[in-house]
């Protein structure tokens, strides 16, 4: 073979070679940068999932084009209740709240979190996924909201100051509920329900401004709740679901390839939220109680209290006689319909207009 041959097809292969790598790389994305408000600092779906997302996976994977800056509602004086409303009206671009803060104005956002719904994350996913499409469109039309992803924190739990044993032991205490689930729960047991922001509960406990209060099995322990509630119930009162939020005119505005790149690695945020949520229900039990092996630090001392059949009959009343009918006066016979036709078929329930 001459030389020239030679030469002829190395330059040959050179060309395969190249046209290989540039098909299998990504196109280029424009430079973009953006603020993020995340969910509760210092619990895990900020700092192992949400934080390295946005600081280190995002830049990493868009060849550094897209530049974010992230920081958790709680560092930056919210109260938790406003971010659905910011996002709405464009003051903030990008947010990741807990649905059930503002189900008392929007009573879809708890659609798929309602108290009693549901009694596992793999079944809560399912009522998720039912929902999305139906759901994505109506935070478009009605807020001008884009729904990028859920996320959920563990199961949310009964902490408490002083001992029960049932959940009709709880009837005239004061316990802190978010959502408007929560409190038609905490009101159907003969209990007073008060909303307080998350960072407040710890000292409300502590002063006894509240005798019991629901939030994350894991959520509380990391929050030092134990240091004043001494009995848990492990019994699931709903998830605390969550959604990754833009405004949607800003989200028009970015570049086609931005928002692909975008909602591709969301996906993947959602499902490895999930994933961890289904560990943290039983990791919280343990650290807070002491009753099995705690990877998140010293385990506490609390009581735990054992769910009972008159538990679990009361929460099914409380689902059956005062959470789903309130939801549907609050949602609306439009509402009805879609949840009929979404979490309703899922669950092969059926709420009356």
């Amino acid at each position: 073979m001459s030389l020239k041959t030679l030469i002829a097809a190395a330059a040959l292969a050179g060309s395969f070679t190249l046209g290989s790598a540039m098909a299998q790389t990504p196109p280029a994305l424009p430079s973009t940068s953006f603020n993020v408000v995340g969910s509760i600092g210092g619990l895990s779906m900020y700092t192992s999932r949400e934080l390295p997302f946005w600081t280190v996976t995002v830049p990493k994977e868009s060849g550094g084009a897209l530049k974010v800056q992230v920081k958790p509602f709680t560092e930056l004086g919210f109260k938790g209740g406003e971010i659905f409303r910011l996002v709405s009206s464009g003051t903030l671009q990008f947010a990741t709240t807990v649905l059930n803060y503002n189900s008392g104005e929007v009573p879809m956002n708890e659609a798929a979190d309602l108290v009693g719904l549901v009694g596992s994350v793999e079944e809560l996913e399912k009522v998720i996924d039912a929902i999305r499409p139906a759901y994505a469109k109506f935070l478009e039309e009605k807020h001008g909201i884009k729904l990028l992803g859920f996320g959920s924190y563990q199961a949310q739990v009964l902490y408490c100051r002083d001992a029960f044993v049932t959940l009709a032991d709880l009837k005239g205490r004061k316990i802190r509920a978010s959502g408007a689930s929560q409190q038609a729960f905490v009101t159907h047991i003969g209990a007073s329900p008060l909303n307080i922001a998350f960072a407040e509960v710890q000292p409300a406990l502590a002063s006894g401004v509240v005798d019991c209060a629901i939030t994350g099995a894991l959520s509380g322990y990391k929050s030092k709740w134990h240091e004043a509630a001494k009995f848990i119930s492990p019994m699931p009162v709903n998830f605390g679901v969550a959604a990754q939020l833009a405004n949607l005119k800003w989200w028009n505005s970015l570049d086609p390839k931005v928002q692909a790149f975008l909602q591709t690695e969301l996906n993947k945020l959602e499902k490895s939220i999930f994933e961890q949520a289904r560990t943290e229900t039983q990791t919280g039990i343990n650290c807070n109680t002491g009753t099995g092996p705690c990877s998140e630090g010293a385990p506490a001392s609390m009581k735990l209290v054992p769910v009972t059949p008159a538990d679990e009959a009361l929460r099914k009343d409380a689902l059956t006689k005062a959470i789903l009918p309130s939801f549907a006066k609050r949602c609306g016979p439009d509402c009805v319909k879609t949840w009929n036709d979404t979490v309703g078929k899922t669950l092969n329930i059926t709420l009356a207009p």
